[in-house]
């Protein structure tokens, strides 16, 4: 089946029919977990909070798999709700921000070795190499990864979605500029890896109604962001909430995300900022972790 059909019979909103129909797993406990950068096991200093290192990455992935959980796709979860997949009992997206090139270099092999795929959110101007935006961070700034990186993860199964063309605060610029970030991207990338780009991923994870409305004019069928959206998976497919996967949380805290109330907790501390006027100034660090 192409892509373009595919594209024409998603739906617009989960209806009780689409969660009841086909598969044992449950899209409402779907996990959308989100990686930054993976640190290699040489690499000593951890640069900053979004920084996971290798041996725990891979510790991460191996629980996953124990307790059952098949990583798939946005791809294969709009094949689901065009009746065309079942999704399997435990399903979890792992997503991975911005492109660094640990993420090829690093945590390709990784989930390759195990099976896995993932969600790949990378920059739609070739000409950005580096983490620029990462200059708030001492020595954090890293090469992010070449196109043909890019398309050797597309042709071994992984989904490609686009982050914008440059990293840019979304709702901060003007509407002319925010439509070129977010249009555009989709247009390169899709010559890029000559097929369908359908996943976005708002830098920063900063999004408000106007910029959720150019994402679903530009043609995508979902968007990711990063602390907002509601608790439950499929309520909002434009802005579908990741739990954010960093540094210090350690096996029991990883434990807690997968299985604990933490999305609700995050939620809740969510709608108390958007009621205090912060919405759209997510933590530099999440409360749950310092």
């Amino acid at each position: 089946m192409s892509h373009s059909s595919i594209q024409m019979r998603v739906p617009e909103t989960i209806t009780p029919e689409i969660v009841r129909k086909g598969g044992l797993g449950n899209p409402s406990k779907m996990r959308v977990l989100m990686y930054h950068r993976i640190l290699s096991k040489e690499t000593n200093d951890v640069l900053h909070e979004y920084c996971v290192k290798e041996r725990e990455f891979r510790r991460q992935l191996e629980l996953l798999d124990q307790w059952g959980f098949t990583a798939i796709t946005f791809n294969d979860y709009r094949l689901y709700l065009a009746g065309e997949l079942n999704l399997p009992k435990k399903p979890v997206i792992l997503t991975f921000d911005d492109g660094y090139v640990e993420t090829y270099e690093i945590a390709y092999p990784i989930l390759e070795s195990m099976g896995m795929k993932a969600v790949i959110f990378v920059l739609g101007d070739p000409n950005v190499k580096t983490s620029i935006w990462d200059r708030r961070y001492q020595n954090a700034v890293a090469p992010l990864m070449n196109q043909q990186q890019i398309l050797e993860l597309h042709s071994a199964g992984f989904e490609i979605g686009s982050h914008a063309l440059h990293h840019p605060r979304l709702p901060s610029l003007p509407e002319e500029k925010a439509w070129e970030e977010i249009s555009r991207s989709r247009e390169l990338l899709e010559i890029m890896i000559n097929a369908p780009v359908r996943t976005f991923a708002y830098p920063y994870g900063l999004a408000n109604d106007k910029i959720k409305r150019m994402v679903k004019d530009a043609g995508y069928a979902t968007a990711c962001s990063g602390w907002t959206g509601p608790a439950t998976f499929g309520v909002d497919l434009f802005e579908i909430r990741r739990i954010s996967m960093v540094n210090s949380i350690g096996m029991a805290g990883f434990a807690f995300r997968m299985f604990g109330p933490y999305q609700m907790y995050r939620w809740y501390v969510w709608k108390t900022k958007s009621l205090l006027g912060g919405k759209n100034a997510p933590p530099m660090v999440e409360e749950l972790d310092s």
